[in-house]
């Protein structure tokens, strides 16, 4: 559908399972957006709750459209996944869309202001810190602010902010497809991978654009305290970093000819990393140029090469 003077659809992706405790408050934070020109694609994961009956009450009679449709039950990402390659689903620009949270009003229109600034043929992708909230709505806190640029040596090593805050256009998407038959980790940390590995545009806005509800139910959650760090380092050494980095190393090399020439090399030395002797690895870490939003960060991953983790 489109909005007169709002050129620009934005096709908005949301993966649900037995989200009805806080699946209204987000659906009407979708529908309160100041950018008017959206559709919603629900893919639903086998709920067996009220999701689906709460989505379809709040979208009677709604001016935008709302779509549910079976999702493929074999976790968070495939849903996602199976929402980018649904042919039916056609737009300028993606956003992804988590179950519980709640949008600022703003953050498509922001998203949108700046993919619009880009060529349209350059992949790129928008997305931002978030406000951290509680069961009951109450502020947390904020996610953290990325002290570094985005771009492919930092992907390697993180994702660079939730999947929740993340809009992307049609040239990411066309990327995205060519991987789509492989598995990934996290479908918002590939994206950040191919993006900023094929040359394209990849902006951290610091006004954060959604309200990321932390609570027990969460697939991920936000992952800053510090039980949580000192799980993911010791998962990390007993072979966490190594599985998702040989997943990640195999549908990076799909798009090895999509790279520029300069991130070729960053791959090419960071992927040798593991198979080289001490000296060779710590040289090659240093190579890469790969390197952390924050110093700890870093030294953990200098570790992994230390230890050869990675």
């Amino acid at each position: 559908m489109l909005i007169t003077g709002q050129k620009g659809h934005v096709a908005v992706l949301m993966g649900t399972y037995n989200g009805a405790a806080f699946i209204e408050k987000q659906l009407q934070s979708v529908k309160d957006q100041d950018w008017k020109n959206w559709s919603l694609w629900i893919s639903d994961d086998g709920s067996e709750d009220d999701t689906r009956s709460i989505t379809e009450r709040v979208f009677s009679g709604a001016e935008n459209s709302c779509t549910l449709l079976a999702g493929p039950q074999k976790g968070f990402s495939e849903n996602f996944k199976s929402l980018i390659g649904n042919p039916a689903i056609e737009a300028d620009f993606y956003a992804f869309a988590d179950q519980d949270d709640m949008w600022r009003p703003a953050k498509l229109l922001r998203a949108v202001e700046y993919l619009q600034s880009l060529p349209e043929e350059v992949p790129a992708l928008y997305c931002t810190r978030t406000r951290l909230i509680d069961e009951h709505d109450q502020v947390l806190g904020l996610s953290p602010l990325n002290a570094k640029r985005p771009g492919f040596p930092n992907a390697l090593l993180q994702n660079i902010a939730s999947g929740n805050t993340m809009v992307f256009n049609a040239a990411a998407r066309q990327l995205f497809l060519k991987i789509l038959d492989l598995p990934v980790i996290a479908h918002d940390w590939a994206l950040y991978l191919i993006v900023s590995a094929c040359g394209g545009n990849v902006f951290f806005d610091p006004e954060p654009s959604v309200l990321y509800r932390q609570h027990n139910a969460n697939v991920i959650g936000n992952g800053m305290n510090l039980t949580q760090r000192v799980s993911n380092f010791v998962d990390a050494h007993q072979g966490r970093n190594r599985h998702w980095n040989d997943v990640n190393f195999r549908f990076l090399t799909q798009l090895k000819a999509e790279m520029t020439p300069e991130n070729r090399v960053i791959f090419e030395a960071f992927r040798h990393i593991r198979d080289n002797t001490l000296p060779a690895r710590l040289k090659l870490f240093k190579a890469s140029g790969v390197y952390h939003q924050n110093r700890l960060g870093q030294m953990t991953n200098f570790s992994y090469a230390l230890f050869n983790k990675f």
